[in-house]
């Protein structure tokens, strides 16, 4: 679960764990420091801002980033989500979040699953919102009608703070359903498949023949989200970082297993996630995670801090993908036809 960036600091820790932290941090060679030199592609390395800062920043490579990811990114609840993929029979948006921000008790089942969206009725409007489509920056009051589409196993012990980073993701799809929130509870028709989804994607991201990636070590990433702190961030939030190896990934889960860190009791699975020095704050859980080609590498579900840098746990693409892909081929013929029109661009 990410945390507001206020309760991710730590009290110092007694001087035995700290020289034990020093000579582990020593032999392993890691840094977390952002590196404060540009890289060669002109994407810069910052903190958290605000979507409308980030627009108006003078390195020109990090605004077009920035434009070309920002219109996939939306809120689900009190996180956030983000558009995948649109290559499926209708168009529609196909999203990934977090279960953690979804809700692990609004599925009908914790067992792995696909819901049959055509004929289940489980879409809402209530907190799913996406930027304009027209590309204005500024949220409106507009809710978009979206539906759960699938989920792994998630483990009757878990909750919405203690789910792993394994099992807590989801699908869902948008459609064109679209209301104006007037304050009053609102529920959309099943799933309409007849128009395909408006977004604002000016470089056809959704639609690209490779819509995720795999992020290499020291890469340089972009994330965004819309944090539950509507006064500073009204629009979403944006920070860029650099990708750790699974090396220096696991000596930072040790050090915060050292420091009485929630997340150094969580082990790495360089299958399933990578981490970044990226910041990150309550709200952000589900937004998507680009490389600077714009291709979805992930989404963001933990964060912390280990010695004042900012450390985000993020789930593969490539992992979400092989879940779903394994998954539906478990599946019978007749319900692979129901599921497959959904994501059939995405099918290995």
């Amino acid at each position: 679960m990410i945390k507001q960036k206020n309760i991710l600091r730590k009290p110092m820790i007694n001087t035995i764990n700290l020289i034990l932290m020093l000579i582990t941090s020593l032999f392993i060679g890691i840094s977390c420091s952002k590196d404060s030199s540009e890289p060669s592609s002109g994407i810069i390395q910052t903190n958290l801002i605000k979507i409308e800062d980030a627009l108006n920043h003078s390195n020109t490579d990090f605004v077009n980033l920035v434009n070309s990811t920002r219109g996939r990114v939306g809120t689900i609840g009190s996180g956030s989500k983000v558009v995948w993929s649109k290559k499926n029979d209708f168009h529609l948006g196909l999203f990934v979040s977090a279960n953690h921000a979804y809700g692990i008790t609004a599925w009908s089942s914790l067992n792995e699953e696909f819901i049959d969206i055509t004929s289940v009725y489980n879409g809402i409007y209530l907190g799913s919102q996406m930027p304009q489509t027209n590309g204005n920056p500024s949220l409106t009051n507009e809710l978009v009608a979206n539906f759960g589409l699938y989920h792994p196993q998630i483990p009757a012990s878990a909750t919405n703070t203690t789910i792993l980073p394994e099992n807590d993701f989801y699908l869902g799809i948008m459609d064109n359903q679209r209301i104006i929130n007037n304050g009053f509870g609102h529920y959309p028709n099943f799933v309409q498949t007849s128009i395909p989804f408006e977004i604002f994607d000016p470089n056809n991201r959704t639609l690209s023949n490779q819509t995720w990636s795999i992020p290499n070590s020291d890469d340089i990433v972009i994330a965004m989200g819309y944090p539950q702190d509507k006064a500073t961030y009204p629009n979403g939030a944006v920070a860029t970082g650099k990708v750790y190896s699974n090396a220096e990934a696991e000596n930072i889960i040790h050090l915060l297993n050292i420091s009485n860190d929630i997340e150094g009791g969580i082990p790495y699975n360089p299958q399933v996630e990578f981490l970044a020095n990226i910041d990150a704050v309550t709200g952000m859980s589900g937004g998507g995670v680009f490389n600077t080609d714009g291709q979805l590498v992930g989404i963001m579900v933990r964060a912390t801090e280990l010695n004042g840098e900012p450390i985000l746990r993020v789930i593969r693409m490539s992992y979400i993908v092989q879940k779903l892909n394994d998954f539906y081929n478990t599946l019978p013929i007749s319900d692979k036809n129901k599921l497959q029109p959904f994501i059939r661009g995405e099918l290995n």
